[in-house]
């Protein structure tokens, strides 16, 4: 009887696994949509804001702020004003800014900097236009990074106007 034996190289098997693994995935980014929204505390405020909130998203993001608002109704039309320059500007939908915003604010939450997502939005929005083309989702992780590193707004200003 004649018996073969054969030992294959570890970049192969491991090729082997990658295409294995990933051949269920059809090329598809999609992520899977939730069946509800999670909630962020008992007001039933969504911790994210997905196609199932029925909600603005200068709604949602006022209400699910910290930040204390005196007039709730002028702080939905500032939030909604605010949505649509940064819209304009860096060419993404409300909701992912309101989203992205609210992250960085739990972000910088998390880190014991109080700052609100409202605001945040409004310092974006007044930002010296960039060299180079930056998403609001990149400008918000930069500004996070340099913020936890203890940098002020205008250190953060100079640091972005470098990239």
């Amino acid at each position: 009887m004649l018996k073969l034996s054969f030992a294959l190289p570890p970049f192969f098997i491991l090729s082997l696994l990658l295409m294995l693994s990933l051949g269920g995935c059809e090329g598809s980014d999609a992520v899977p949509e939730m069946e509800t929204a999670p909630i962020a505390d008992e007001d039933k405020i969504p911790l994210w804001l997905d196609g199932q909130v029925e909600m603005s998203p200068q709604e949602w993001l006022v209400k699910r702020s910290r930040a204390e608002v005196t007039d709730e109704r002028a702080e939905i039309e500032r939030t909604a004003e605010l949505l649509v320059i940064a819209a304009d500007r860096f060419d993404e939908s409300h909701r992912m800014i309101a989203n992205r915003a609210a992250q960085l604010e739990d972000m910088l939450l998390e880190h014991r900097i109080n700052e609100t997502a409202v605001d945040r939005l409004e310092w974006f929005t007044k930002l010296p236009t960039l060299q180079t083309p930056h998403s609001f989702s990149a400008l918000c992780q930069y500004y996070y990074n340099l913020r936890t590193q203890g940098k002020t707004e205008d250190e953060i200003i100079q640091n972005l106007l470098r990239i």
